[in-house]
């Protein structure tokens, strides 16, 4: 391909990414180092922005809370979409019928899906788990005490995100040769040894993108903890994009203690993504 052409097929879509991803990385990563009010220009202050937000409680609180419910719900993502893909696997019948109604929670909109699945903790609008719950005599305030708000925030999360998981590596299950398992599995390989030494290996790459989108979408969760715990600041549940909103839009409109913020968040996510950016390059090399 020569050079005109390639200019030509991809001179719009690189000016496009350039207008909605660099500039503002780039005008980020300035006002960080700016004292910016709204509507006015900013002034640079230095590292002051960084200095007060590591001496912030908060800041500390969010960023923490944000981390630790990123790698435990990857985790939990992981490991239970791997165990229901395997299940749909072994399924013939019915199962276009079971991954669509899995993916239903999937496809609704966060913001939709968040109201409603909180509805069914929430006595005002029937609470249907908490009657269940009553039966037993178990009495949670989901919405209100740290606990449960931080787990009810969880359970959404899993019952949004995990249809993705299952989808992808219910993929990567079905194009695997049967013969090399089935060989095993007559050398007297257990379920437990073909999934560790052959099937596992063979879903590596896919198992590393599921991986790379799930930590992507925990550490920037915003729509849910809005919408299930409003006064996540009080309650515990505050991640590091819900803080960015109410400083920067919400209670003191300060964009470069926000773009700061957000700079870190950006450093934060390549730390964790690291072990599999390496992994995905090796096996690009490799391949």
């Amino acid at each position: 391909m020569r050079l005109k052409q390639f200019a030509l097929f991809s001179g719009p879509a690189i000016v496009l990414m350039a207008g909605l991803l660099i500039v503002p990385l780039v005008m980020t990563i300035v006002w960080s180092f700016q004292n910016v009010p709204v509507g006015q220009p900013g002034v640079f202050n230095g590292i002051d922005n960084y200095v007060e937000i590591f001496s912030s409680p908060r800041f500390l609180n969010a960023a923490l809370f944000t981390v630790v419910f990123t790698l435990i719900l990857t985790s939990v993502k992981l490991v239970v979409g791997y165990g229901l893909a395997l299940l749909l696997n072994r399924i013939q019948r019915g199962r276009m019928v079971i991954l669509a109604l899995l993916m239903a929670s999937y496809v609704v909109p966060t913001v939709v899906g968040a109201m409603n699945f909180s509805w069914l903790f929430n006595d005002i609008f029937g609470g249907v788990v908490n009657q269940i719950l009553g039966v037993f005599g178990i009495d949670v305030n989901w919405l209100t005490e740290t606990g449960p708000a931080r787990l009810l925030v969880g359970l959404h999360a899993l019952w949004h995100e995990v249809p993705f998981v299952i989808l992808v590596l219910l993929a990567g299950l079905q194009t695997l040769p049967p013969e090399p398992l089935e060989a095993a599995q007559i050398d007297g390989a257990n379920w437990w040894q073909r999934q560790r030494f052959m099937i596992i290996p063979l879903l590596r790459p896919l198992i590393s993108f599921v991986l790379l989108i799930t930590i992507m979408d925990s550490l920037k969760i915003f729509d849910s903890i809005r919408v299930i715990t409003p006064a996540s600041t009080s309650i515990g549940t505050e991640s590091l994009m819900t803080y960015v909103y109410q400083v920067a839009l919400s209670e003191s409109y300060r964009l470069g203690i926000a773009s700061a913020v957000n700079v870190l968040t950006i450093i934060i996510t390549i730390v964790l993504l690291i072990p599999f950016l390496r992994q995905t390059w090796k096996e690009s090399r490799a391949a």
